[in-house]
């Protein structure tokens, strides 16, 4: 209606003779194609691609295409799982090396959204064996006060742009945007520091009481400065 925010139906043909054709199933979605497969895969995870195009064009007389197929295949897979895992290596002229591994598991995503504060300490350290580099993770704490993998990878180097690669995953796998609810503790690592206020700026982030005690004590080595330290560090009183 012209003067309204209505609609007034004045005709109506009971029957429908027309019809769309479509070409390689147009309309439909890998996504949607993935979730309608969902179950079947889960019950077989060995299905191929193959048997899902097959089985679409006799059901529902569409044919897609093997990308449309890998895609919904692909997609199915990280809902049922639902784990990260991304390797990202260097191309050379000869050959490509590897240069970084992320690692993130449903179970422990599930576990942390529901059963521990949102509070996340990242860090580091060196890989001392044949293989070496660094190992840098994201530590929560469960309900019982105890350590909470959140997820983890192996970098070839301790920077900002492995640090912002590693929160870039993370933020996205604990699913904040930009920090929000989020608070952060680390050392005063400089690399770290500014990949946090690149990917994270509206995370809480503080510093390590730990480092800043270890850092303190190379100026202050008496006894009585580190009690006195971490009696400030745990007070809850501005006293």
């Amino acid at each position: 209606m012209g003067n309204e925010l209505t609609w007034q139906v004045k005709s109506l043909e009971k029957k429908h003779v027309c019809a769309r054709k479509y070409s390689l199933g147009s309309l439909i979605t890998p996504g949607w194609i993935g979730n309608h497969y969902l179950n079947d895969l889960i019950q077989n995870p060995k299905t191929k691609v193959k048997e899902l195009k097959d089985d679409f064009l006799q059901n529902y007389s569409l044919k897609l295409s093997r990308v449309q197929c890998e895609r919904a295949r692909a997609l199915a897979f990280t809902l049922i799982d639902g784990s990260t895992v991304e390797i990202g290596v260097d191309n050379n002229p000869d050959a490509k090396y590897f240069k970084r591994i992320y690692i993130f598991l449903r179970a422990l995503k599930e576990g942390w959204l529901k059963g521990c504060r949102k509070v996340i300490d990242l860090d580091g350290c060196f890989l001392k064996w044949k293989v070496k580099g660094e190992l840098i993770a994201a530590i929560g704490r469960d309900g019982n006060n105890q350590i909470y993998p959140i997820a983890w990878a192996v970098v070839n180097v301790e920077n900002k742009d492995n640090w912002k690669w590693f929160i870039e995953l993370l933020q996205s796998d604990i699913e904040t945007v930009k920090g929000n609810g989020v608070t952060l503790i680390s050392d005063q690592h400089k690399g770290l520091l500014e990949a946090v206020k690149e990917v994270m700026p509206h995370a809480e982030h503080r510093q390590c009481a730990r480092h800043i005690c270890a850092n303190f004590y190379k100026r202050f080595s008496g006894e009585i400065y580190k009690t006195l330290f971490w009696e400030a560090a745990m007070s809850t009183t501005d006293q």
